[in-house]
């Protein structure tokens, strides 16, 4: 058993770290508080969140004023449909009654994808849900099934669940003038891709121009390289030439006897060159240049 301790015990305290390094990932929203007097419900909108997996929202039903008022709703989750409309007519999901004025009342609201209760609230990545009350505030109007506060006063709440990022952009682009704006920005990347393609191109045409100047010199300093070469090691041979088209032509003519051995070079350009030396070690070399 000493043997497998050290090694579970590693595996434990990484999970561990592992756990404890993804719990600030999770995060609680503002909490809303579900009253008329709420500046966060937008006309037209409602009250738009961005929440992730694993996040917490907390609705407070309202408190009895000063005056000895109170405001009675009860709260549902519904479709994207029943949120336009307004309407809680169809199998709404009751989250919440607000109508105890004695009672401090709060729904918490877990954004997880599988729940361990049978009721439980579960959220997909990409989705979008949608709280709203049809309630008018009174308490004869709290049982009350369309429009309500959702439609006078736009008490409601989107839920874009995992869409942080993307409805950002969404918003930025609406902002900067919808779809003229988002053209805008298409025409923007599209140009500055050229222009990158362009450089690219460029960078290519002078980097082959550069290899092909390089392979140029290297062939002529291997040329000549290997003439000098020859030079230096000639060979005899009884006969003047190897091939019946052979020309030989000597630079320098003289009466002496030599011994006409040639050595083949095999240039780049033009035709083959016969490098010619006379035997004699007294005489200067005769340079013959086959045609």
């Amino acid at each position: 058993m000493a043997k497998w301790d050290s090694p579970w015990k590693y595996y434990w305290g990484v999970m561990f770290a592992l756990c404890k390094s993804a719990l600030p990932l999770a995060k609680s929203l503002d909490p809303v508080a579900w009253h008329s007097l709420n500046a966060k419900f937008q006309f037209g909108k409602g009250l738009v969140l961005y929440p992730e997996i694993g996040d917490r929202l907390d609705i407070i039903c309202p408190k009895m004023n000063s005056q000895g008022q109170y405001e009675y709703y009860k709260l549902y989750l519904v479709t994207r449909d029943q949120s336009e409309t307004c309407r809680t007519i169809i199998n709404p999901h009751l989250l919440v009654t607000c109508s105890k004025p004695d009672k401090d009342i709060k729904f918490t609201i877990k954004f997880q994808e599988y729940s361990p209760n049978y009721r439980g609230l579960e959220f997909k990545k990409g989705q979008d849900y949608f709280i709203i009350s049809t309630s008018n505030g009174s308490y004869e109007g709290l049982e009350n099934r369309n429009g309500g506060v959702c439609k006078t006063r736009s008490m409601k709440i989107v839920m874009k669940v995992g869409q942080a990022i993307d409805s950002q952009i969404k918003d930025k682009l609406n902002n900067s003038g919808g779809i003229f704006g988002s053209k805008m920005a298409l025409f923007a990347a599209i140009g500055a891709g050229c222009i990158i393609f362009i450089l690219i191109i460029i960078f290519l045409v002078v980097l082959l121009i550069k290899f092909r100047k390089r392979h140029r010199k290297s062939s002529q300093q291997r040329s000549a390289v290997l003439s000098r070469n020859t030079l230096a090691s000639p060979k005899c041979s009884g006969n003047s030439g190897s091939e019946p088209s052979d020309i030989i032509i000597p630079l320098r003519t003289n009466d002496n006897n030599y011994c006409p051995h040639y050595e083949k070079v095999s240039g780049d350009y033009g035709h083959p060159v016969y490098i010619v030396q006379e035997m004699p070690p007294q005489s200067p070399a005769n340079i013959y240049y086959k045609v």
